[in-house]
């Protein structure tokens, strides 16, 4: 299943306009790699890319200022990277 993290408005960079949260998806590619997530004891997110033939990578590391929503498959603690 794919990750959709739903973003604080402060957690964007001053450049851009701050109107309202910002969505982040993360897709999952049929057959090759999905997307899971699992959460910090601090609050903080990680967006981790789970490919069949090789390692878990993180592909993103949220503040746990920065996100308000995620959903999708959630990895829990004690598994495995």
């Amino acid at each position: 299943m794919s990750v959709y993290v739903k973003l604080a408005p402060e957690a964007r960079s001053p450049a851009e306009p701050s109107s309202g949260p910002l969505d982040m998806q993360y897709e999952d590619k049929p057959v090759s790699v999905t997307y899971e997530y699992d959460l910090h004891p601090s609050g903080a997110l990680r967006i981790l890319r789970v490919s069949e033939n090789g390692p878990h990578v993180v592909e993103g590391f949220f503040a746990a200022g920065a996100w308000l929503q995620v959903a999708g498959t959630y990895r829990r603690s004690g598994s495995e990277y």
